[in-house]
């Protein structure tokens, strides 16, 4: 069973303002677990890299059932679930040492070619996946949709990519846009604080070093849509249930 399944512990360093764990710091952990995976499998940094491929997500849906705290050990897993129409999809979970389920997590990627910048067909792979780990969840990794007229916007602010934004494939990584959420959710100007229940991550188009992106945030009835965008091209969309 191609399963990893690994123990770290909540950092303050991995805290809000609230005491909350940080999206962004949940996304690193998750893509930590998905590289100690990948490389069980040989297909990690050290296979990939030097062929010019990378494995990049695209969607990410997140179930938080209950938040982790200060000083907690929790145990996390991560497994290759099936490929479909081109795209290979990862889930997860986490675990408090109880065994009570506090989040899981299912997500989408694609192989990338680095050097020519575009989306490779899974039969690239310089190696074959083991048979999936057939562990269900209870999100999906879904597309965002933005409606017209939606809510109303409360958060607004540019972010421009910079060094430690820009990870080894030359984009911004995948934690960052973390950060960029909570930014646009917790402005710090009064209007409440949502405590992320649900969430939907949808990356869709590379950010690269000195892009500029305005982020805004967006309300309505608990449900909170944020976008970033460049000037005619949106980066990533995300929904957020509180």
């Amino acid at each position: 069973m191609s399963l990893y399944e690994g123990k770290t512990r909540i950092n303050y360093y991995d805290l809000d303002y609230r005491g909350q764990l940080k999206l962004s710091a949940l996304l690193k952990m998750v893509h930590i677990a998905a590289e100690h995976n990948i490389n069980d499998l040989n297909l990690g940094y050290n296979v990939l890299h030097p062929l010019n491929m990378s494995f990049v997500v695209q969607r990410f849906g997140l179930a938080a059932h209950k938040m982790p705290t200060h000083g907690q050990e929790v145990t996390i897993r991560t497994w290759p679930a099936e490929i479909s129409r081109g795209t290979f999809i990862r889930k997860g979970d986490m675990y408090a040492t109880s065994g009570e389920k506090l989040m899981e997590w299912a997500s989408l990627w694609v192989l990338f070619d680095i050097a020519a910048r575009k989306v490779l067909k899974p039969s690239a792979l310089p190696a074959q996946l083991p048979p999936f780990t057939e562990i269900d969840v209870s999100v999906q990794p879904e597309k965002v949709n933005l409606p017209e007229n939606f809510g109303h916007e409360f958060s607004r602010h540019v972010h421009t990519a910079r060094y430690a934004d820009i990870d080894t494939n030359l984009h911004m990584n995948n934690s960052i846009y973390g950060d960029l959420i909570g930014n646009a959710l917790y402005p710090l100007t009064g209007e409440p604080a949502p405590t992320i229940t649900r969430l939907q991550l949808n990356f869709l188009r590379e950010t690269q070093p000195g892009e500029q992106i305005t982020i805004t945030a967006r309300q309505e009835n608990g449900i909170y849509l944020i976008k970033g965008e460049s000037p005619g091209k949106v980066a990533f969309l995300a929904r957020v249930e509180s």
